[in-house]
């Protein structure tokens, strides 16, 4: 294999992705672009999140409420708020939409966990939109973040799901349909009146948009589980709220707060009551591989500064010298290749998944239409209707299928725990060796020890995923369905 053309860091990641190099020498052009990618958040993790990663941490930790909003200015040059909107609307995501965004993170988290989280969050704000198929809302929210980002102004979006009584509840049916639901979407004439609240929302206090789930009758949540596309001027919205955070601290956790927020027809993402499926289960197929690509960016930090601490001297000597030291080593980094081997397990799977939908001339045909029409009253007032989302929706159904997906989640929440788990022992077994030193990388190693503990507790709790892995693969109680008009989405 030859890496012809292929950048220093791109060259890297070959090597520690044998499976790249390989699937290089069939698709040369998707590789590099997924390559290209990569070597953008390397430049970005050099010349930004690096050296502002400590003092960021440190500052947040005095002042929950600052956000430092150079951070995302600077990621807008390297098309980071760009990286799950579909190319043809003039994002990056294409062939590769989910590798391309594990690696983008991996790279990002080995920096700062936050940093990753807050770039990353955007994204999962953005999936839902995707997902559903809501076609009228890609040429107006997703085609503002492209645009804007291209002048430097970052357009935020953030994924809000969690409640105060109810947070593994909302991500698994068994337990949604017993939860404890305190949000609810009451129908009114022309829309929705949403009240209650969402809280530990990544990036909620800086987003523009939110994609928010909630139930039509709290009775019955998980019959009438439904996704909402909300904006931030919407009166009765506000976020009260952020917490003073243990790690990942550059990216808030916001309190959302619905008080009667008119939310009209045409922002219900999907249909009513298929939530669950479209707004959580979707997501998570999705998204929870890049969540273990954050663990393991984290881990691989931590690795790195440790590696560093090995090799300085102490009373005349280095602890790298010591076999016990250089098995430490290897066993991290065999934790961490371990970590590669299962998100890009999931990521390629996934891929293969969604890239027939998305990258199909049936597809690709309807944005030929000019956008003065497609963003016209009657155009997207039909992509709104019931008809129109029945038409989206067979489209996806005949080339996403139903069982793909299932496995997909399986895939996902497998890769979540266990990369999740692994940079915990990584991270706990570097602090544990260096002892109480005062070393320089010392104070990177604790943060990256604080910042992979939440990984164990967002996209779904450990524990969670761990049922899910068992419902799905194990016990196959769980499948996932693409919602349609008579189909709820999940049995």
């Amino acid at each position: 294999m030859t890496a012809k053309g292929v950048s220093e860091r791109g060259k890297k990641v070959l090597l520690d992705f044998p499976a790249l190099a390989a699937l290089r020498e069939h698709d040369r052009k998707g590789i590099d672009e997924i390559l290209g990618i990569v070597e953008g958040c390397a430049e970005y993790k050099r010349e930004v999140a690096l050296p502002r990663a400590l003092q960021l941490d440190q500052r947040m930790e005095r002042e929950p409420d600052y956000f430092d909003w150079e951070t995302m200015r600077e990621a807008c040059r390297y098309n980071i708020f760009s990286l799950a909107i579909p190319k043809v609307l003039g994002g990056l995501a294409e062939k590769y939409m989910i590798t391309g965004m594990a690696l983008a993170v991996e790279e990002l988290s080995s920096a700062c966990g936050g940093i990753g989280l807050a770039l990353a969050a955007h994204s999962l704000g953005v999936a839902p939109v995707i997902a559903s198929g809501a076609m009228a809302h890609w040429d107006t929210v997703l085609h503002e973040i492209v645009e804007e980002e291209k002048k430097g102004n970052p357009v935020v979006m953030a994924y809000g799901i969690t409640e105060p009584s109810a947070g593994t509840d909302v991500e698994e049916p068994e337990f949604l349909e017993v939860g404890k639901i305190g949000m609810e979407a009451k129908k009114v004439k022309g829309g929705y009146l949403l009240n209650g609240r969402k809280c530990f929302i990544s990036g909620g206090s800086e987003a523009k948009y939110f994609t928010v789930t909630a139930a039509t009758d709290r009775s019955r949540p998980l019959q009438t589980w439904t996704t909402f596309l909300v904006e931030r001027d919407m009166e009765g919205f506000s976020t009260p709220r952020v917490e003073l955070k243990m790690g990942q601290r550059a990216c808030h956790a916001a309190e959302l707060l619905f008080e009667d927020v008119f939310v009209p027809d045409s922002h219900v993402l999907g249909y009513e009551g298929d939530g669950m499926a479209n707004g959580i289960l979707i997501i998570m197929a999705a998204s929870r591989g890049p969540v273990g690509a954050i663990a393991t960016g984290i881990a691989r930090g931590a690795f790195e500064h440790f590696l560093a601490w090995t090799r300085e001297k102490r009373n005349g000597k280095r602890p790298i010298d010591e076999d016990r030291i250089r098995m430490t080593l290897a066993d991290m980094l065999g934790s961490i290749q371990e970590n590669r081997g299962l998100f890009l397990n999931h990521s390629f799977g996934g891929d293969a998944v969604f890239r027939g939908a998305f990258t199909h001339p049936i597809f690709l045909s309807t944005f030929l239409i000019p956008r003065t029409i497609r963003t016209s009253k009657p155009y997207s007032a039909f992509l709104n209707s019931y008809y129109g989302k029945a038409l989206v929706n067979a489209l996806f159904r005949y080339f996403i299928k139903d069982e793909d997906v299932t496995d997909m989640l399986a895939k996902a929440s497998l890769a979540k725990f266990t990369c999740a788990d692994n940079a915990m022992a990584l991270t706990s077994r570097a602090l544990e060796v260096m002892g109480a030193d005062d070393s320089p990388q010392r104070p990177w190693v604790e943060k990256a020890y604080r910042d992979a503990k939440l990984t164990q507790i967002y996209e779904g709790t450990n524990q969670l995923n761990r049922l899910v892995v068992y419902n799905t693969e194990i016990a196959q109680s769980l499948q996932v369905e693409i919602p349609g008009p008579f189909k709820k989405g999940v049995r």
